[in-house]
């Protein structure tokens, strides 16, 4: 995705800048306090979305989305602003959105998920995870992942479950066997899971995603896409495609399962 940020304050078009490389890291992001330098690049690289602050000395924000429009039809216009009084003004242009200041990331994603003119933001983890309804993983190719024991792929999936935080071995032992005594023959079984895990990852080019802290596990969250996790942070499309099944192979999840339905945004549709 290609955006810019132009505000007359320039740290706060920097600011937003910052924000998009966090939601887009893949991205293109950049800020101008200059509207001029501003139109200059769009006239040469046609921005997926502009964010303009409504008040600049120089030319308005109102004024420079006419002139963005007439360089560049597709790009969105979300107009970004400290006071509301301006919000029917700008709603007459029919820009994509308007954020009141002070802006969040959440505020953006938001925007970026309800643009007029839809654009894709490039996926940047090395899997993809499936959480709503069966447990699946994918490579970066969407092939699924071949795991040699069915144990290695549960335990995957109760740290991604676990959202990146380190699960120690007792953990594990106490969810993969529930209440099965021996806990040293256990913790040696764990390890063998843990190696064919690691096997299965590095053989899809996606070891880095296993995490090793003192005797503990996790993974990486930001290496990979996850329906749960975007439904976690807000994202519209994984709020909506959750029908009320998760990870339902296990358990052991029906307790996130329960926490999931619970949420005030769950089948708000």
């Amino acid at each position: 995705m290609n955006t810019i940020s132009v505000d007359d304050q320039v740290q706060v078009a920097q600011e937003i800048v910052k924000m998009m490389k966090e939601i887009d890291p893949a991205g293109n992001h950049k800020a101008f306090s200059d509207p001029q330098e501003a139109l200059s690049y769009v006239e040469d690289n046609h921005p997926d979305v502009a964010w303009l602050d409504i008040e600049m000395p120089a030319i308005s924000g109102l004024e420079l989305s006419m002139k963005i429009k007439k360089l560049s039809p597709a790009t969105n216009i979300v107009f970004v602003t400290g006071h509301e009084r301006f919000a029917y003004q700008s709603f007459q242009l029919h820009p994509s959105g308007f954020i009141l200041k002070p802006v969040t990331a959440d505020a953006l994603r938001k925007e970026l998920e309800n643009l007029r003119n839809p654009v894709e933001i490039q996926k940047t983890g090395i899997l993809r995870v499936q959480c709503f309804g069966n447990f699946e993983v994918f490579d970066k190719d969407d092939h699924p992942v071949k795991f040699k024991r069915a144990r290695s792929k549960e335990i995957l999936a109760y740290m991604v479950d676990r959202r990146g935080a380190l699960c120690t071995l007792g953990e594990l032992c106490g969810i993969i066997f529930e209440d099965r005594e021996g806990e040293k023959a256990l913790k040696k079984q764990i390890r063998v899971f843990l190696s064919s895990l690691k096997s299965d990852l590095e053989a899809v080019g996606a070891g880095d995603v296993l995490v090793k802290g003192w005797n503990a596990y996790g993974v990486d969250c930001s290496l990979i896409d996850c329906d749960y996790l975007d439904f976690l942070d807000g994202n519209s499309h994984a709020v909506n495609s959750f029908m009320g099944e998760y990870m339902y192979q296990y358990s052991w999840a029906e307790m996130t399962l329960g926490e999931l339905i619970m949420k005030p945004d769950s089948f708000d549709y």
